[in-house]
């Protein structure tokens, strides 16, 4: 394939599924020869990684909120793909989006853009304006995504094109010895059954639910444990829901952490509680879950049920319903045989439809389509 110029912008301030898609990628594509920069704000974590795996960066002091800076931004930008000889712009936030588009126009690049999130992407005229004659391609995550640029955004279909995310399962497989490192280090032990959930603490990660359902299962598997790992605004409300149920020596926050192969090795059961209205969509923790061979419970939330196929690598419940993720989770508990089967299907699953190599040879191929029309 023709080597690329690719420029990645991501604007935002926090660390989650959309920024590791960007870092993925720069990295997986610079693997294949292409010339690749990230562009983002200096104090994410993401321009550390960038840096420390020679992607090259380009950093912008994109704002936190609003449309602060967006002409200076923009000509920061262009001239940054004058410079370089860019190809491709792929934006992955809404900032960045409009400021991205702006730019590849005028400095005579092609621009596509990730919708990581089931929100829309149209709320003004400039959005308008981008989205119908500055944006060559959309790819999104999940069919719901899909579904809502073509029906709220009014988004040509020809021009949307559905990819979901995929990791390199070798790199999340699962490990004892780094399973017995973090068990040992909050004191869980070989009788005790550990089911995880990994997220955000925000609104649409659902951990309150979770949490809420566990009380029922520790009545029964009083041996059983919950590890709720993650930071953010809610941090504080979820410790103390713990506290309000009971169940607060038997829940563990152990924070944000970026030992992930090391944190999903140590759990037992996967348990994913998003809810709807927050713009979940398909979530690179059901997907580390898939690759370390874990039997999931998730809810009916984004397209998170693609990564379940009911009744063979896990089960799918209504979102904000404790108890069905307590009956779920119960059923689990009890047949060490129906998690084993259960993980090897996932893992089975992800190999099938959500590896790396799919994911990339897709988007290279919205690459040279954009690159081949007028």
């Amino acid at each position: 394939m023709t080597q690329l110029n690719v420029l990645l912008l991501n604007a935002l301030d926090i660390y989650g599924g959309g920024e590791f898609f960007v870092y993925q990628f720069a990295d997986l594509l610079k693997k294949q020869g292409h010339k690749v920069w990230v562009s983002c704000r200096e104090d994410n974590i993401i321009y550390n990684r960038c840096k420390s795996a020679g992607i090259d960066v380009f950093p912008l002091n994109y704002p936190k909120k609003g449309k602060r800076k967006l002409m200076k931004n923009i000509h920061a930008l262009k001239s940054f793909i004058t410079r370089n000889k860019i190809d491709i712009v792929h934006s992955n936030t809404n900032y960045d989006r409009t400021a991205g588009a702006f730019a590849a126009r005028l400095g005579g690049a092609k621009h596509i853009t990730t919708n990581h999130s089931f929100h829309s992407i149209e709320y003004n005229l400039t959005h308008w304006l981008r989205n119908k004659y500055l944006t060559s391609q959309f790819i999104v995550d999940g069919e719901c995504t899909r579904e809502l640029l073509l029906k709220d955004d009014t988004i040509d279909k020809n021009h949307i094109t559905l990819i979901h995310l995929g990791i390199e399962a070798d790199t999340m497989k699962r490990d004892k010895l780094l399973r017995q490192k973090v068990r040992d280090e909050f004191e869980i032990t070989d009788d005790n059954l550990l089911i995880g959930n990994v997220g955000r603490m925000v609104e649409f990660k659902g951990q309150e639910y979770l949490i809420k359902a566990f009380p029922e299962v520790l009545s029964k598997f009083p041996s059983s444990r919950l590890m709720v790992v993650g930071s953010g605004k809610l941090e504080k409300k979820l410790k103390e829901l713990s506290i309000s149920l009971g169940v607060k020596d038997k829940v563990i926050f152990p924070g944000f952490r970026e030992d992930m192969q090391a944190v999903y090795s140590s759990f037992d059961i996967y348990a994913h509680s998003s809810v709807e209205g927050g713009g979940e969509t398909f979530p690179y923790a059901v997907l580390y879950a898939l690759a370390q061979e874990l039997p999931l419970v998730v809810t009916r939330v984004g397209d998170v049920p693609a990564m379940v196929e009911e009744g063979v690598n896990g089960f799918v419940v209504n979102d904000r319903s404790p108890h069905f993720i307590t009956e779920k989770l119960n059923l689990l508990i009890i047949d060490r045989e129906l998690r084993t089967k259960m993980g090897k299907a996932g893992l089975e699953l992800l190999k099938k439809k959500f590896t790396v190599e799919i994911m990339t040879e897709s988007i290279l191929r919205v690459y040279m389509k954009a690159l081949q029309s007028n």
